[in-house]
């Protein structure tokens, strides 16, 4: 079974946090808004700074790693707290 990889790019400090995995893309994104909409955290703080992206799989079967060339942007934390507070 593959499992989808993600980071979060710090465009202050100019790096990406430490990869994280989750079984879905929708599972990462509600795991990424719960996290901005946190107070204490980072993000909820400064959410303009953050970018959260998908980098790659991981197939635990092999334990093999497909990191992608062109890595997908989920979106801001300032965009997912407001997508979050003004649903379509």
């Amino acid at each position: 079974m593959k499992v989808k990889m993600y980071s979060v790019y710090d465009s202050k400090t100019e790096a990406y946090l430490q990869p994280f995995f989750m079984q879905s893309k929708g599972a990462a994104l509600r795991a990424w808004v719960d996290t901005i909409a946190d107070n204490k955290t980072q993000f909820s703080k400064h959410p303009a700074d953050f970018t959260l992206f998908e980098i790659g799989e991981w197939n635990e079967l092999t334990c093999e790693f497909n990191i992608y060339k062109n890595m997908l942007s989920l979106g801001t934390a300032l965009e997912m707290a407001r997508a979050a507070t003004n649903p379509i």
